[in-house]
Order: C-alpha cells, then structure tokens, then sequence
C-alpha cells in the first residue's frame, strides 16, 4: 500500500494505491483521522489505484465518513472497479458519495 497526501486549495486529498488490506488499516486510519482533525472539513479519498481491498479496508473508510460527519465535512471517493464492486455489493454506494475520478471530485468539493 502506498499512501500520498496532497492539499488542492482547502480540499485535503488521500490517494492510496495498491492492496489496500487489514495490515495497512491502522497506518491509513491514522492519517485520515490526522486529515480530518487537522483538515477544512472536505477530504477525498483517491481509491483509483487500489487493486484490491478487503472488509476492514472497508471498516476504515465507513470510519472516516462517520469521522467527517461529525465534523460536518463532506467525504468524496474515487474508485477502481474493483473497489466499486465491493462497495456496491457490500451497499455501501448508499451512504458514500462516490465520482468517477479526481478532477470531478476536486470540482464537486470546490
């Protein structure tokens, strides 16, 4: 798993690429809940590059998106097909927002 953080503007930005599985959680827990403590309230998780995950892959980004609501942010992700199958078949299209790639996620935040 590899893990990059960008800000554009006031939009934090977590893209994270590769196997993203349960020995990667607490690494990426952490830094999300580092982003949205420390953040403007919009953050975007960048799935596109993630070649698979698994449940507690899951469990964190349900974790963030509770986190932001909280916060009275506003979550935004972007996924691969393999990442959207999941969530759609796991129903988690129904509380995420999800757009099809960064550029329309940066502008939907703006």
């Amino acid at each position: 798993m590899i893990l990059h953080e960008q800000k554009h503007n006031d939009i934090d930005v977590l893209e994270l690429s590769g196997r993203f599985i349960m020995a990667d959680t607490p690494e990426v827990r952490n830094r999300l809940n580092d982003m949205i403590k420390e953040g403007s309230g919009k953050l975007i998780i960048d799935l596109e590059k993630v070649t698979f995950i698994d449940s507690s892959a899951c469990a964190v980004l349900i974790s963030a998106f509770k986190n932001m609501q909280i916060k009275s942010g506003r979550l935004v992700l972007v996924t691969s097909p393999v990442v959207q199958s999941l969530i759609e078949l796991t129903r988690l299209h129904t509380i995420f927002e999800i757009l099809p790639n960064l550029p329309s996620a940066l502008n939907a935040l703006e």
